[in-house]
C-alpha cells in the first residue's frame, strides 16, 4: 500500500505498530504515528492526501468481502489521520499528547483580556507564559506534534493582527521563514530550535505592544501610528507629534467621512477621505522628518488601510464606532 510505504520510508514510521498494539501500547503507536507525520508541514500534507485517496477506494469497493483482508491497515490509516484533523485532541490520543495540547490552546486562548460589548475577543501576546510551555515541550519525547500544534495557533494570530495593523506584516513574514526553515530539517535540534525561534518571534511582538499600552493607543490608533512611523527614526517630541496626529486623524474621519454606507465604492467620498488624509499629514507631519514623498506614501498606505478595514455606516473590522 502506497500510504504505508510512506509511512515506513519517507518518516520511518511501520503502520505494523498500530495495527499489531493494544491498549495503552495501541494509544503510544498511535501518537508515535501522528509525530511521525508531523515531521514537517509537506510530510504532513503528503500524508493526508494519500489517507483521502485509501478512503476514496475503501469506499468505491465496499460492500466487496476483499476489503476485510484491509480493513485492519485501513483503520489504522484513518485513525492517525483523525487524531491530525482533529488537532490532536481526539480520544486516540495519548494522555500526554492531550496534556500539552492544552498548554499550548490554554496559553493562547487565556492570554485574552476582556471584550467590550460589541468587540471581538482581543488577544493579549504580552500574557503568554512560554516558560511554562517550554517546561513541558522539554519534557516529551515527541515534540513535532507540539510545534505544529504551537506554530498553527502562533499563526492564527499573526494573521489576527495583520488584519488589524498592516505593520504587523513583518513579523507574519519573520514567522514564515521559520517555518519554511523548519520544513526543511527533520532533526530534533531543528525542532527545538524552531519552538525557540517561535518563542523569541512572539515575544519581541509582545514588547512592542505593552509599549503602545503605555502610550495609550487602542489597536485601531496604533495601526495609524504604526504606518506613520515605519521607517523613521523618531525623537521623543516628533514621536509624541505623531501619536497625536493619528488619534486626531482617526477621530475625525470616524465622526463623518467613515460613517457613509460603503464610503470606498463611493468616489466623492473616497476621494474626499484620500484627500483629508493628505492634506492633514501635509500640514502637520514634522518637517524635515517627513518630506513630500513620505507624505504621499503615508497618505497611500493609510488610505489603504481605511478601505480594507473600515465599512463605512459605523461599522470596521475593529468594531462599531
Amino acid at each position: 500500500m502506497v500510504t504505508e510505504n510512506f509511512l515506513l520510508d519517507e518518516v520511518n514510521f511501520d503502520l505494523k505498530e498500530v495495527i499489531e498494539s493494544d491498549g495503552l501500547q495501541k494509544l503510544a503507536a498511535i501518537e508515535k504515528g501522528v509525530n511521525a507525520v508531523y515531521t514537517n508541514d509537506e510530510t504532513k500534507r503528503k500524508f493526508q492526501i494519500l489517507a483521502r485517496e485509501v478512503f476514496r477506494k475503501f469506499k468505491a469497493l465496499q460492500p466487496d468481502r476483499v476489503l476485510n483482508i484491509y480493513a485492519q491497515r485501513k483503520n489504522a490509516i484513518d485513525v492517525i489521520y483523525n487524531s491530525i484533523e482533529d488537532n490532536i485532541e481526539s480520544a486516540d490520543v495519548s494522555d500526554l499528547m492531550r496534556k500539552i495540547q492544552n498548554v499550548v490552546d490554554e496559553s493562547i486562548e487565556n492570554m485574552a483580556s476582556e471584550p467590550g460589548q460589541d468587540e471581538e475577543k482581543q488577544i493579549d501576546l504580552s500574557s503568554l507564559n512560554f516558560e511554562i510551555l517550554e517546561q513541558y515541550f522539554l519534557k516529551i519525547k515527541n515534540k513535532n506534534a507540539a510545534v505544529q500544534s504551537l506554530k498553527n495557533k502562533v499563526e492564527k494570530q499573526l494573521k489576527h493582527m495583520v488584519e488589524r495593523n498592516p505593520m504587523a506584516i513583518d513579523y507574519y513574514k519573520r514567522y514564515q521563514e521559520i517555518i519554511e526553515e523548519y520544513n526543511r530539517g527533520k532533526d530534533e535540534a531543528v525542532i527545538k530550535e524552531t519552538f525557540r525561534k517561535l518563542i523569541e518571534l512572539v515575544n519581541s511582538y509582545s514588547a512592542e505592544e505593552a509599549e503602545t499600552k503605555r502610550e495609550g493607543l487602542t489597536d485601531e490608533q496604533k495601526a495609524i501610528f504604526d504606518i506613520l512611523r515605519q521607517g523613521k527614526t523618531l525623537t521623543e517630541k516628533e514621536k509624541n507629534e505623531i501619536k497625536k496626529i493619528s488619534v486626531e486623524l482617526l477621530e475625525e474621519l470616524k465622526k463623518d467621512k467613515l460613517r457613509v454606507e460603503q464610503w470606498a465604492d463611493k468616489s466623492v467620498t473616497a476621494a474626499a477621505v484620500f484627500n483629508y488624509v493628505n492634506k492633514t499629514l501635509f500640514e502637520t507631519l514634522p518637517y524635515p522628518t517627513y518630506q513630500t514623498d513620505d507624505i504621499d506614501l503615508k497618505t497611500n498606505l493609510i488610505y489603504e488601510h481605511l478601505r480594507q478595514q473600515y465599512f463605512g455606516g459605523g461599522m470596521s473590522i475593529y468594531g462599531q464606532y
